[in-house]
């Protein structure tokens, strides 16, 4: 059965007849059958894709001569090389690096082709290793008292390497300043992130590694305590501590202009400043200096009264205590932290109450 005739004709298209099959619905000694009945219908055909063909057979070529200038230029410089090696295996390995060179630059250019300027080096590399292949096919031939062979010869890999160039010249489209622009920088973001994620997969491969050394606990706590020197604005390596066992004096910190308070009432004898600390004498032992993770208590100390002047003891003590952790007699070191630093600022001026 055909159904052509319904369809109208376009005038200058290729038609083909297919066959196709639809339900049929019949009934059989009063049962209800579906059958399927073949017909026949006209499909235009496409026009032939001349483009697409033609770029299959240059392709086709540029392959296909890239494979003999590589038979024929290792071929021919194995030879040559072969004078100076006793492996037949390693000259032919040296030769075929001749070709294997610009073919490598040549697929370096084709994934730069979006940016011309990162692609034009890998170019002229491309050419400059076809050159030494030719000398070398022509070195053979002069060797060989073949020049003309030689000469010859030589043109293999220029002409495959040529109609490379004319592939590239045929698939390759001009970008305008603008696309080109737009495509760097979607370009740079992608590898910007790609290059995050790297950083963050390597340094959550480092934190595993010092967990499973030094402990989670151990990790963790370290960690905040860089997190808790960052806040108070101090550098977590701290200073050397005194071989001697004294406390480090801390650098003064910056403090803002100081809000005036109410007159302190002078003592009735004059406070006598803290004695110099006894330099140790040379027959004291000195150990070796301990670099220290974090600010010591007394730089904590220091710092929490930087910041506010009139907080409570026990706050005090809390927020040394979450820092440093909870140790032996902290309240009492604590208060000794403070009322030295309360005696040294009162030696220096009015105490400051508080941050502005």
């Amino acid at each position: 059965m055909t159904d052509n005739h319904d369809q109208p004709r376009v005038p200058g298209v290729r038609y083909r007849t297919e066959t196709r099959y639809r339900p049929v619905t019949t009934y059989v000694f009063g049962e209800e059958q579906t059958d399927y009945e073949p017909y026949q219908v006209d499909v235009p055909v496409p026009p032939r894709d001349w483009d697409r063909a033609l770029m299959r057979f240059v392709m086709t070529v540029a392959f296909a001569s890239t494979v003999v200038a590589v038979v024929w230029s290792t071929a021919s410089i194995s030879r040559l090389l072969a004078l100076v090696v006793s492996s037949a295996a390693i000259a032919v390995a040296a030769a075929s690096l001749f070709e294997l060179l610009w073919i490598m630059c040549l697929a370096a250019e084709w994934l730069l082709r979006g940016r011309p300027n990162r692609a034009k080096p890998m170019q002229v590399a491309g050419w400059i290793t076809v050159w030494f292949v030719v000398a070398g096919v022509i070195v053979e031939g002069v060797h060989e008292k073949q020049i003309a062979a030689g000469i010859v010869g030589g043109a293999v890999s220029l002409m495959a390497k040529g109609s490379w160039w004319v592939v590239y010249r045929v698939r390759q489209v001009e970008l305008r300043r603008p696309i080109a622009a737009w495509l760097q920088r979607n370009q740079e973001e992608t590898a910007a992130a790609e290059a995050l994620l790297g950083f963050k997969s390597q340094m959550g491969g480092r934190q595993a590694y010092a967990e499973l050394v030094y402990g989670r606990d151990a990790v963790l706590a370290a960690r905040a305590t860089v997190e808790a020197a960052n806040r108070l604005g101090l550098d977590p390596s701290g200073p050397r501590p005194d071989p001697s066992g004294r406390p480090v004096q801390a650098a003064p910190a910056p403090q803002a202009a100081p809000i005036p308070a109410a007159p302190v009432q002078a003592p009735a004898a004059p406070v006598q400043p803290p004695a110099p600390a006894a330099v140790p004498t040379a027959s004291a032992p000195v150990g070796p200096p301990v670099t220290q993770l974090g600010p010591s208590i007394r730089q904590t100390v220091v710092a929490i009264l930087d910041r506010d002047w009139n907080v409570s003891d026990e706050d005090l003590v809390d927020e040394v205590r979450r820092i440093h952790g909870d140790r032996p007699k902290l309240a009492d070191t604590v208060a000794t932290y403070r009322r030295k630093e309360a005696k040294a600022r009162r030696g220096s001026g009015p105490i400051a109450q508080g941050n502005p």
